[in-house]
């Protein structure tokens, strides 16, 4: 095996390092982690040292500091890999700082802004003619109540920065409001956080519906690699993340590939990036959702059907000519069977899946995302947590808006 001299440093703590670290550790590439708490992922055999730093993924210049102090002991330049959408914004404003120790896979600030930054990004897509959900922007409380009064419910409350928002309310992507009253009250609540929020038409739907087209661009914004693949789960229903999924050609997607290289180099973008598309059953059209700036979940799908997004954004990045890739295997899925499980069983209970139906689901999975036989030690550090968690006394639930008076009575 090729052993090459750069290394690769991770940012962040989740399933989606270990992924990265497993498809780049294969290859030879020493692989190390940069984290700000404790994680599964480091007990990966491909994980050569991980380096804790707390805050690191809420504040840019903790994690300046750290690249800094990295940079030092590690002799060779560095490539590294954002996981979180704020890494991602920090990085694209820390690579100039620091060019000489590093390569990052990450685009310039503006780009990687208007992608990251949800109020941007819906703006941009409307000024390119791209398909978007409905979505209103809020100046002050005359807006939500006059855009409220004339609004379909229920209404999706969107983050401009998911991450921001998730830190502050449980990992939740947004709220839900089924009347003006809510609407109001959830707008209230994240203004007093100083969290930036949109309202967004719920696209209905089964996840099936739901689409992904990934790859990278190279420093001329143009696709290295490109793959697709189409959620068939989620957990927890509504707005979820992908519990099963499948490779599917990239010719399903054709006219979306041609719309997202369009707008890339309309932006002047160079990194990874994962598209999400949702095709809405009222006029057939799939509608984009978000655009990753980052590493994601099911990355490692991409390299298990042969298009590996990541070796070939790491090679770009040491400089070396990569050839372009957009032929893989289709039909190869990749489950999160504790999240799968979790799904299926709500799919049981509302009578939308029978047994027959899950076990024919299940067929062509090949990809996990914590259990790989050649790298156990994270899977049962998973499974250890998982029990210790479930074990823990229940806190209190968070607040919830109270219910309105339908009664009549005071």
């Amino acid at each position: 095996m090729r052993k090459f001299p750069n290394p690769v440093i991770v940012l962040g703590a989740n399933v989606t390092a270990l992924g990265l670290a497993r498809i780049l550790g294969k290859r030879g590439i020493d692989v190390y982690l940069a984290i700000d708490r404790k994680d599964d992922a480091i007990f990966s055999k491909y994980c050569k040292r991980s380096f804790i730093a707390a805050g690191m993924e809420r504040d840019r210049e903790i994690l300046k500091d750290l690249l800094i102090k990295i940079g030092k002991s590690l002799t060779k330049r560095i490539v590294v890999y954002p996981t979180s959408d704020l890494n991602a914004l920090y990085l694209s404003e820390l690579k100039y700082d620091l060019p000489d120790d590093y390569h990052f896979v990450v685009g310039d600030k503006e780009p990687v802004e208007i992608l990251v930054k949800k109020s941007k990004f819906y703006k941009a897509l409307h000024r390119s003619g791209i398909h978007y959900p409905v979505t209103y922007f809020l100046e002050d409380m005359s807006d939500v109540r006059q855009i409220g009064s004339k609004i379909t419910y229920p209404v999706f409350i969107r983050p401009s920065i998911t991450e921001i928002f998730n830190q502050k309310f449980d990992h939740r992507k947004g709220f839900i409001a089924y009347s003006q009253r809510e609407l109001i009250y959830y707008y209230r609540l994240t203004t007093r956080h100083n969290i930036e929020v949109m309202f967004q038409e719920i696209i209905p739907g089964p996840a099936s519906n739901s689409y992904q087209l990934e790859g990278y661009y190279n420093k001329d914004h143009r696709p290295t690699v490109l793959f697709a693949r189409q959620r068939l789960r989620i957990w927890p229903q509504g707005f979820g993340n992908t519990s099963l999924c499948v490779s599917i050609p990239l010719a399903k997607l054709i006219k979306e590939e041609e719309m997202i290289n369009d707008f890339m180099r309309k932006i002047g973008y160079q990194g990874l990036m994962s598209a999400e598309f949702k095709k809405d059953p009222r006029d057939g059209i799939l509608k984009l959702f978000e655009i990753n700036a980052r590493a994601w979940w099911y990355i490692w799908l991409s390299a298990r059907c042969g298009a590996d997004i990541v070796f070939s954004s790491y090679l770009d990045a040491i400089g070396e000519e990569t050839d372009h890739v957009d032929e893989y295997e289709t039909g190869v899925k990749s489950i999160w069977l504790r999240n799968d499980l979790m799904a299926s069983g709500k799919a049981f209970l509302d009578g939308k899946l029978t047994f027959q139906g899950w076990i024919k689901s299940l067929r062509g999975v090949k990809q996990f995302t914590y259990f790989s036989r050649g790298d156990l030690s994270p899977f049962m550090m998973h499974c250890t947590t998982m029990v210790s968690q479930m074990l823990k006394p229940r806190r209190g639930s968070a607040k919830r808006i109270p219910k309105e008076n339908t009664s009549g009575k005071k």
